[in-house]
């Protein structure tokens, strides 16, 4: 059974089990984006190992059981070696909504580029704030504004905050995709984050891809293992750098965006933030193991 996330994020929790970091959650509606949490409550989700991931307003979910207020899902556009169908994990019942995308193919579609958007609903008597990374399929568009199907129907966002996912390939790509990384400098990690709240390592780089229309995988280990690889003589802006304990011999642990000039953006490691840092003579240069462009591949529309 298929149904849709209608909260403005919600996380991919390990066990249906409740804890301090999600009951700070449950104090706030679920339309607010997680920009209220701590430094001391995204410490927790970390260190505590509570969740895998997060999920955004509008994406579909399998639904593989219901009880006590939880769901146990499928995430279907978060590829994980976790499941063939996606990344299994938990989500409160009340975050999910009977799909209501059955009316578009989803074809057209559009993603919010800000740090955050405004979607207006009810003839624009209602707003909701959607976070970087929200997909939605496009059901019209004026000279202003973009007409899309959600969970509380169609509503509104203004082309400020978004841009079509182009269907084909494009030597534009790193660039579209680095000009969105720098715009979260500084912004502090958030373990298993793919939002404008806050990213992890390989969610930031999920989320860049995904807005250019390519379904990378969600976590290091598997980005490293479905890469398209080439050598780091061979790096170009866009390509993705990925770092491997053991001198680049163990198991992957870290992905930045390679910017040239032996630079990439990353958002570091808990309790740091999105930076850029210089490869050589730096702790990543021995585990520097995968180099990997994905942005060469042709768009995908897994749902």
């Amino acid at each position: 059974m298929k149904k849709i996330i209608q909260a403005s994020s919600t996380f991919l929790w390990k066990t249906p089990e409740n804890n301090a970091v999600l009951e700070r959650i449950t104090r706030y509606p679920t339309h607010q984006l997680h920009t209220f949490l701590t430094n001391a409550d995204t410490m927790r989700l970390y260190q505590d190992n509570l969740v895998d991931s997060e999920v955004l307003y509008g994406t579909v979910v399998e639904v593989i059981d219901q009880s006590n207020g939880w769901s146990q899902v499928i995430v279907l556009d978060q590829a994980s070696n976790k499941h063939p169908l996606g990344y299994p994990g938990y989500v409160p019942s009340d975050t999910l909504a009977n799909e209501s995308f059955a009316a578009y193919d989803g074809t057209r579609r559009v993603g919010i580029i800000a740090k955050e958007g405004v979607l207006h609903l009810d003839e624009g008597r209602v707003q909701r704030i959607l976070s970087f990374g929200t997909i939605l399929p496009v059901v019209d568009e004026t000279s202003d504004r973009y007409l899309v199907a959600t969970p509380h129907g169609v509503g509104t966002i203004n082309k400020h905050f978004a841009a079509p996912i182009a269907a084909e390939a494009s030597e534009e790509r790193p660039q579209r995709m680095i000009a969105l990384a720098e715009q979260f400098v500084n912004q502090p990690y958030v373990w298993a984050g793919i939002s404008g709240s806050g990213f992890d390592c390989s969610g930031l780089m999920y989320t860049l891809h995904r807005l250019q229309g390519i379904n990378i995988p969600r976590d290091t280990i598997e980005q490293a293992q479905q890469a398209p690889a080439v050598s780091y003589q061979e790096a170009l802006p866009g390509d993705l750098l990925l770092f491997a304990y053991e001198e680049g011999q163990g198991e992957v642990h870290h992905v930045g965006m390679y910017l040239g000039n032996d630079q990439m953006i990353h958002s570091r490691t808990p309790g740091s933030r999105v930076m850029k840092t210089t490869i050589s003579g730096s702790p990543y240069e021995p585990e520097l193991a995968v180099v990997a462009r994905y942005w060469r591949e042709s768009a995908t529309h897994d749902r």
